[in-house]
């Protein structure tokens, strides 16, 4: 009797337990796909499916990477560059808060100025700079904004009141390129009179401006494929085309992937060459000229100098309208039947003829 009494004790103890897989069994969902499913199995099944938001999100990273990081290595590097790969020569301060890049070798009279073609630094004379330096003085410079020279300030309301900081002449045109020439060579350093002016292209027109504005300075000019200001008018403006419609483009472009850091990249893996190259060019000038084109400040620069032709043209007209081109100056000009190879031939044909009707109408020949 005492041992049934126990036993019944002990079943009336232990709970009626059901098992958790029965209960997953016994839901309508389960009997009719005939699955067995956890709150847990579909948490996981749904957290593992990436939403849209979330591959947006991960794709914006990404973008910004590449956008912020080419920029952020390419101006670091810059920086680094800069006192590593400037050459000999010094920065003269020739007012209005702003420096040019000068460098004088050799001794002796007469001076010679040589001035680079349009939109490119003084590095296109380091084969010739070093050889007339054996016969007399010879210095080169870079302008406004070129190589290693600040760009100029903006005339402004703002600094119009401080005559230190402002500048009559609009910066990248001929009047201003010529004025700051003269500042440099006759107030920021006294190079030796006369001078010689040797410039191509836009800096043989600065040579022709400066003999106009300053002829008793001078007493020879030689001219390498000059720009002249007839250029865009002959044959229905083919040369104004050309300059408008595919060189400033291209050099608009070259700006913004030097800003982006896309062009040191393309000069990495060899996508690009720099402008100044050859085998006797040193090593030290092909990394300069590296440094420039990954340089927005320089290219930039390069941009507004093809920009601002036509009011060039405009003032060395003006300049001849005024008064004729002196006649104490002797002119040497330098050209060949191809202004460059990789242009059409019709440009070519074009800047050959009028390169000599232009001196001729001018009284310079």
């Amino acid at each position: 009797m005492v041992k049934k009494i126990s036993k019944n004790k002990e079943k009336n103890e232990e709970p009626h337990k059901i098992p958790e897989e029965s209960k997953n069994d016994s839901s309508p969902e389960n009997k009719l796909h005939g699955k067995k499913s956890t709150s847990k199995d579909r948490h996981r099944t749904a957290s593992s499916k990436p939403t849209l938001c979330s591959r947006c999100l991960g794709s914006i990273k990404y973008i910004l990477l590449i956008i912020v990081i080419p920029p952020f290595l390419n101006y670091t590097a810059l920086m680094r560059e800069s006192s590593q790969l400037q050459p000999a020569g010094e920065l003269y301060d020739i007012g209005f808060g702003q420096k040019l890049f000068m460098n004088c070798l050799g001794k002796g009279k007469p001076t010679v100025i040589l001035d680079a073609p349009t939109g490119m630094s003084s590095d296109v004379w380091s084969l010739v700079h070093p050889v007339i330096a054996k016969e007399t003085k010879v210095c080169v410079y870079d302008r406004a904004g070129l190589g290693f020279s600040d760009r100029p300030q903006k005339n402004s309301n703002s600094n119009m009141a401080n005559h230190e900081f402002n500048n009559k002449w609009q910066e990248f045109t001929l009047e201003r390129m010529v004025y700051d020439l003269h500042r440099l060579i006759s107030i920021s350093s006294q190079q030796p009179r006369p001078l010689i002016m040797v410039g191509s292209e836009l800096g043989a027109m600065i040579a022709r401006g400066y003999t106009q504005m300053y002829e008793s300075d001078v007493c020879n000019m030689v001219l390498i494929d000059p720009l002249v200001e007839e250029i865009f008018t002959h044959d229905d403006g083919v040369w104004s085309h050309f300059w408008h419609s595919h060189l400033v483009p291209s050099y608009q472009s070259l700006q913004l992937s030097a800003a982006t850091g896309i062009t040191r990249l393309a000069l990495l893996i060899g996508l690009m060459e720099p402008p100044v190259t050859g085998e006797e060019i040193p090593e030290n000038v092909t990394m300069r000229q590296k440094h420039f084109l990954s340089h927005p400040k320089h290219m930039s620069s390069v941009v507004d100098e093809h920009y601002f032709i036509n009011e060039s043209f405009s003032q060395i007209r003006t300049m001849y309208t005024v008064k004729p081109f002196p006649s104490n100056v002797t002119v040497t000009v330098v050209t060949g039947n191809y202004y460059d190879e990789q242009l059409p031939s019709s440009l070519n044909k074009v800047n050959s003829h009028v390169i000599f009707q232009g001196m001729f109408d001018n009284k310079m020949l």
